[in-house]
């Protein structure tokens, strides 16, 4: 006689449905997996080549640390630095929206509005230029100079 004459109906049928709902829920959950995948990958800003950049310029004195929202590559040695740009040391903080930093020379360009702060010193000024690894900066359009006791 054959053996599957013999088995039973009901858990055939039982074990058919728990495998289909298995199979149904697997392809549910990787399809929704895969929509947040795409939803946080658009979500990301397409305009920019980095988000978040940040690294440091070294000098003989001190180190700068300089950090970014976003960042565009304009060539090899040159990035474009956008949204809350800042330029920190141990003696001073540079604050700016838009800044060009070349990799190679550890220079840095800003013309846009600038603010410089450091112990009893203030410079607001329309931009800025850093060069010699950090040694020298210059201020650049109408700048203001506050001084504080």
């Amino acid at each position: 006689m054959n053996n599957f004459l013999k088995i039973n109906k009901k858990t055939l049928l039982i074990l058919l449905i728990f495998l289909t709902a298995i199979f149904l829920s697997t392809i549910f959950f990787n399809k929704i997996s895969t929509n947040v995948t795409k939803e946080n990958f658009l979500s990301i800003d397409p305009k920019f080549d980095i988000i978040n950049p940040s690294f440091t310029i070294n000098n003989e004195k001190e180190k700068i640390s300089v950090t970014a929202n976003k960042g565009n590559f304009l060539n090899n040695n040159k990035i474009l630095l956008k949204n809350n740009v800042f330029f920190q040391s141990s003696s001073f903080t540079i604050f700016s929206d838009e800044v060009t930093f070349d990799k190679k020379n550890q220079t840095a360009i800003s013309k846009s509005n600038s603010k410089f702060k450091s112990e009893g010193t203030e410079i607001i000024s329309e931009g800025f230029s850093i060069s010699e690894n950090g040694d020298i900066i210059l201020f650049n359009g109408k700048t203001s100079l506050i001084l504080i006791k």
